[in-house]
């Protein structure tokens, strides 16, 4: 990982977030790693190496500016999209994270700083729930937006949701892919988005992978939506084409 830093062999590629009602509203900004002998490798071949702490704010400082700066681009072209970046919990209890945040809004003032959201993985081992909450809010002063990221699969979605100031949830992609089949995982995704709904927060489902998850996640109430059934990951390249080209299906779900 840092001979990739050192070498520029980090890179991002970005998922859509689509708006049932208003299709294309924003990307998730992924980081992949250019490996001379492997390839495109994507981040469970080097997961361990994103919260070290040694490498931890560099690679967050990284992803910042390359998503920032890719986004106020898209900007400028017309395309007012929300970025969402992850965010390690490593970086974010780090003592300058506000201040790269800070360099990182300064050096795209084209960009609306309501445009970026900071997501906070729900696994992700907080162990200072009081720092973290007064750096989230800190955040939020800023005009930065927070989500929640793979929310229901730790053990305080509560306690996160209680104590983390959070504009969005992202639903975890194991409690969607099988709520067609099984009442369980349609009982936590219905009381997620209720809950959502009754705090005033967006909810995002991950891992949609096709029409019929669309379709019944649309009638649970759940308004944005994110998987492969929309779209894959992909180069900065492709999304102004790929918007270019969004339809939305009859039934009002979107591909």
């Amino acid at each position: 990982m840092e001979t990739a830093l050192d070498l520029g062999r980090l890179l991002l590629h970005y998922q859509p977030v689509v708006g049932i009602d208003n299709g294309p509203v924003g990307m998730e900004a992924l980081i992949r790693m250019d490996h001379p002998e492997r390839g495109l490798l994507s981040p469970a071949a080097f997961a361990s190496d994103l919260d070290a702490p040694r490498l931890a704010r560099r690679i967050g400082c990284f992803v910042l500016d390359t998503a920032l700066t890719q986004t106020q681009t898209w900007h400028r072209q017309g395309l007012a999209l929300r970025i969402a970046v992850n965010i390690s919990a490593c970086h974010l209890m780090d003592q300058h994270f506000l201040s790269d945040l800070q360099a990182a809004l300064a050096a795209h003032p084209d960009l609306p700083p309501s445009s970026i959201e900071i997501e906070v993985t729900e696994t992700a081992p907080l162990l200072d729930f009081d720092k973290a909450g007064e750096t989230l809010l800190a955040c939020n002063r800023m005009g930065v937006l927070i989500a929640l990221d793979d929310f229901g699969t730790g053990n305080s979605s509560l306690t996160y949701l209680q104590k983390l100031p959070a504009q969005t949830i992202k639903i975890d992609q194991s409690f969607v892919r099988d709520i067609l089949n099984d009442s369980r995982d349609i009982a936590i995704v219905t009381g997620v988005i209720k809950t959502a709904h009754m705090l005033g927060i967006e909810v995002v489902a991950e891992g949609v992978k096709t029409q019929r998850h669309a379709e019944l996640l649309r009638k649970m109430g759940c308004t944005f939506l994110q998987g492969y059934w929309i779209a894959r990951p992909m180069p900065a390249a492709q999304i102004p084409g790929w918007i270019a080209g969004f339809q939305p299906t009859l039934s009002g779900a979107f591909r």
